[in-house]
């Protein structure tokens, strides 16, 4: 049986396809993982698949089995990105970088990317999305921390927090009263990538929300710059 993807309503199979096209077309693959309609292994296979997408029928291949026939050719008639910058593509996360014994603390009002990288090590690391605005589905959060550093994730109430390919050398991985999947319409943060220390995710209370607001009304000091809510 031929697997060469079908011409749909003005799909123009043979164009050359961009960046936005590209960036869209992962996104709706992570958000297959994130669903469960795909395994990592086939998310980490359709990633470069996408990335080297050159023509609008390459992209059709990735994405046919996993959206409807519209969608499809919204996406691979795509213009604008969802964003631009730092953490707004595969191979352009957005990067924050921690150092010896102190912690590296983003929160306050920010908005998370739907790439994020995290470099750290014995301080370990403090993400507060309490107050943060996600503008993708699913956040891509990978994690390098060394020498026993302590990751804590603070999401609001209804995100959804995917440790499962986290690659945990030691101590443990505990979340806390976040489930796996999110409610309907919020983010789900995948989070993958390698530390030694312990994981920890939580859902924000009052004390959270009260701690983000006390961070933006010291101008938030000492923290890496971030992209504004």
């Amino acid at each position: 049986m031929s697997t060469t993807p079908q011409p749909g309503p003005g799909r123009e199979l043979h164009l050359r396809v961009g960046t936005a096209q590209r960036e869209r077309a992962l996104e709706l693959i992570r958000n297959a993982a994130a669903d469960e309609r795909i395994t990592f292994d086939e998310l980490e296979g359709r990633v470069p698949r996408a990335l080297g997408a050159v023509t609008r029928a390459d992209l059709v291949a990735v994405l046919e089995d996993l959206v409807p026939a519209a969608e499809v050719d919204a996406v691979v008639g795509l213009d604008a990105p969802i964003g631009e910058g730092p953490g707004y593509s595969w191979d352009d996360p957005l990067v924050l970088e921690g150092t010896g014994w102190k912690q590296l603390t983003v929160s306050g009002e920010w908005v998370a990317p739907p790439f994020i990288e995290v470099h750290t090590s014995i301080g370990g690391v403090l993400l507060d999305f309490t107050l943060a605005a996600a503008p993708a589905k699913v956040i891509d959060l990978v994690l390098v921390v060394n020498d026993w550093g302590t990751t804590t994730i603070v999401v609001p109430e209804g995100w959804g927090v995917d440790t499962q390919a986290t690659q945990a050398e030691a101590s443990y991985i505990e979340t806390r009263g976040v489930r796996t999947r999110p409610q309907h319409g919020k983010p789900r943060i995948i989070v993958r990538g390698r530390t030694s220390g312990q994981v920890k995710v939580k859902v924000s209370t009052e004390k959270d929300v009260l701690k983000a607001q006390r961070v933006i009304a010291k101008g938030r000091p000492g923290m890496p710059e971030l992209p504004r809510a």
